[in-house]
């Protein structure tokens, strides 16, 4: 009986010790997302066609933050209003689309909304 209960005892143990090496190690090597990809992304449909000549809508939102394609790249948002959105993001500031991210709380709808609100 005094085995079990060693054995329980060193196996929580050990699972705490590695759960908070685990959590201390996800903070570390946290990769930080660009806002104004995450922002371009959420403008974007999302159904990842491919049409635009790159993989998917986080490629194409990559592309635009670098300059490398055009507001007019998204075929299937242009009945949506894309390339208009991406003039007013191409337009703004770091320092506002950092605000417009954090405000939104990373949620798409919000990122919306609060674009068409400025």
């Amino acid at each position: 009986m005094l085995t079990i209960v060693y054995s329980v005892l060193l196996l929580g143990i050990l699972g705490f010790a590695s759960g908070t090496f685990l959590a201390f190690a996800a903070k570390k090597f946290e990769v930080k997302e660009d806002p104004r990809e995450a922002i371009v992304r959420a403008v974007l449909p999302g159904i990842d066609c491919g049409s635009c000549g790159y993989p998917g809508c986080s490629a194409f939102a990559k592309a635009f933050v670098k300059g490398e394609v055009g507001k007019d790249g998204c075929v299937p948002g242009k009945s949506q209003g894309v390339p208009e959105l991406l003039e007013k993001i191409s337009k703004m500031s770091v320092d506002e689309l950092n605000k417009i991210y954090e405000e939104s709380g990373e949620d798409d709808s919000k990122i919306l909304k609060l674009l068409k609100q400025n």
